[in-house]
């Protein structure tokens, strides 16, 4: 990446990106549905439906899996003035009913035939009700999927612009750490130097001492792979911004690796005034991850 390269991408050229939170809700027929979601590390769907209609919850989800990676998800389906109970054949209860209390006597068994008894043996008078057609079920949640998307769009819209916003300081702040390496680099030099005539002046002359010297400050002096590295780190974002819809642990593991590199520079670095741009650059980075969490 070039030196103080631009992060934000063309306004307007962005694809969709969403949040995770947001509400859907439509009615069709005989249906009600509500779709509610919130930020959630993976994907997870909870369906609450009357029981008859248990058969549509695969299909459901994996509606809901065919347009979103994240995020938790409650759904809600209702049937308005609808009932799935079935029907109740009285005769049949009570036959059930005689039978159970005539073998009851016949064991001799203590107590009576209650209605717990007889609910455990409901198949036997009780019928299943026909459910309505699915077809405007599927209406429902389609359209409250398509209002529960355009919530999340329009907050994944403001994060977008939000981190964008931080991205560029990040940047800001790289470019200004690599204009300030050469002169920390000769501060480094000056110090050494100074060390190197004390050591000199010495009763000896130790050269092992003075290599091993010198192999640290080396080391210490040596960050430009990370500055390399948080260049490439900064030009991802870009990317993911301009070409990518769901990019929320993605950007959480680059943000990870920023934050490695700029602890790596401010241990190896002395100079004030890069370390003051590494502190302000980490606390940017946790400022995007804290919002990236918010992120499909």
């Amino acid at each position: 990446m070039v030196k103080g390269a631009k992060v934000q991408g063309p306004r307007g050229a962005m694809p969709p990106i969403q949040g995770m939170t947001g509400f859907g809700s439509a009615e069709r027929g005989e249906f009600r549905v509500e779709v509610r979601s919130l930020n959630h590390r993976f994907l997870e769907i909870n369906i609450r439906m009357p029981h008859g209609l248990l058969e549509h919850e695969i299909p459901i989800r994996n509606l809901i899996k065919e347009k979103f990676v994240r995020g938790r998800f409650d759904v809600f389906v209702n049937l308005n003035g609808t009932k799935l109970a079935g029907g109740l054949n009285e005769d049949a209860a009570k036959e059930v009913y005689v039978l159970l209390d005539s073998l009851r006597k016949e064991l001799r068994m203590p107590g009576e035939i209650g209605m717990g008894e007889l609910l455990l043996l409901k198949e036997f008078f009780t019928t299943e009700a026909e459910p309505p057609e699915a077809g405007p079920l599927y209406e429902a949640i389609n359209e409250a999927l398509r209002d529960l998307e355009r919530m999340r769009t329009e907050e994944g819209r403001m994060l977008a612009e939000d981190i964008l916003g931080h991205a560029e300081k990040l940047s800001r702040l790289h470019a200004e750490a690599q204009g300030l390496l050469p002169g920390a680099l000769s501060g480094m030099k000056e110090r050494f130097t100074e060390r190197l005539k004390a050591l000199l002046a010495e009763t000896g002359f130790e050269e092992a001492r003075l290599l091993q010297e010198a192999a640290v400050l080396a080391e210490k002096a040596d960050i430009s792979e990370e500055l390399a590295r948080i260049g490439g780190h900064l030009a991802q974002i870009r990317k993911l911004f301009e070409n990518g819809e769901k990019i929320g642990r993605e950007l959480d593991f680059i943000l990870q690796e920023l934050h490695r590199e700029a602890n790596t520079i401010g241990s190896k670095m002395e100079d004030v005034a890069i370390i003051n741009r590494v502190i302000e650059f980490k606390t940017e980075v946790e400022r995007i991850r804290q919002q990236a969490q918010n992120l499909q």
